[in-house]
């Protein structure tokens, strides 16, 4: 005979089964149905810069491939830390994502003791999507015309330098002051709310040099507005034929090459996770989105959400080494 407790307590199991069985084919129905209205990718940065535009290209073909819309949401401040803050409160439904950067998750984290976010424990990477390498600029007005002459001008014990940057703590701000300490020049760090208003100054000739992105870069110099001196990547080939790459050439391992990838809060399914991976890694192999970033010097990147999260590890690592090295302290 069953006791009266026994009864109870099977009766709690039966219970307990049908609801979790009831809550798993929810959550997979939720997924299979995923999206059912529009979805907003949150970008930590101003309209019209190198993160936005792919985030621009990536929402557009998300909506074709779902049949959703996909709403860029620029909420710019503290180097992409105000929209880590959202997306990291934000209910991991799948209707709130994050296009996150690398000097939000791999850079800050170095500079920035107080950060109300952690990288990996409070974000579910989805995939990356793409990386771009830095392009050594002058105005096209200055007297430096190679790389050789900026290091001679910069080694000069009378030099006065400067160079611009997006911020402080910004990739092109840790790439001014790694190059400063590789190559021994001496330049005084110019920061800016971010890069249009250095390519304002650059251009201008108020500053005398600056690592900037293709997106921000190319049309000035295609204008005859700047002088490009070198692409700050390792890869051969990266910044256009006949431009000296910097790390595979001059100073090796030397690479500002920053990186974006698709995020969501902590805890979003995964099959929700998985269908987006899949989509992804599809239309970043695609001939014509391909073209479309090869116009702004960006370069695709695919492969798992596992893969993503070991990069941004191996990048904070990275950077934590350089910013040491470097002697970078947040300003």
């Amino acid at each position: 005979m069953i006791s009266q407790n026994k009864r109870s307590f099977l009766k709690g199991s039966i219970a307990l089964a049908g609801a979790l069985a009831t809550v798993g084919s929810l959550g997979a129905q939720t997924a299979n149905d995923w999206p059912t209205k529009p979805v907003t990718i949150v970008v930590g940065f101003t309209a019209g810069g190198p993160t936005d535009l792919v985030a621009r290209i990536l929402a557009e073909q998300l909506a074709t491939k779902f049949g959703q819309s996909f709403v860029i949401d620029n909420k710019a401040g503290a180097g992409g830390g105000v929209a880590a803050g959202l997306v990291k409160k934000a209910a991991p439904d799948g209707y709130t994502l994050m296009f996150g950067s690398s000097g939000t998750l791999a850079i800050a984290p170095n500079l920035q003791p107080n950060l109300t976010y952690d990288s990996i424990r409070d974000f579910t990477t989805i995939g990356l999507v793409a990386s771009y390498p830095y392009f050594l600029l002058v105005p096209s007005s200055s007297s430096i015309t190679t790389f050789d002459e900026l290091l001679k001008q910069g080694r000069d014990p009378s030099s006065k330098l400067t160079y611009a940057s997006a911020g402080n703590g910004a990739v092109n701000h840790l790439a001014g002051e790694w190059f400063k300490y590789e190559t021994k020049i001496k330049a005084v760090h110019i920061p800016y709310r971010g890069d249009s208003a250095a390519v304002t100054d650059l251009v201008g000739g108020r500053v005398d040099f600056a690592f900037l992105a293709g997106a921000a870069a190319l049309p000035q110099v295609k204008a005859g507005k700047m002088r490009i001196l070198a692409s700050a990547s390792a890869t051969p080939g990266r910044g256009g034929e006949g431009v000296l790459t910097l790390g595979e050439a001059r100073l090796k391992g030397f690479a500002a090459e920053p990186w974006n990838g698709l995020m969501a809060p902590a805890g979003l399914p995964q099959p929700i996770v998985a269908k987006l991976n899949t989509a992804i890694n599809e239309i970043m192999g695609r001939k014509d989105v391909v073209e479309r970033l090869a116009a702004m010097e960006q370069y695709p990147l695919t492969g798992t959400p596992q893969q993503f999260t070991k990069h941004i590890k191996e990048q904070t690592e990275r950077w934590g080494s350089v910013i040491k090295a470097s002697d970078i302290k947040a300003e």
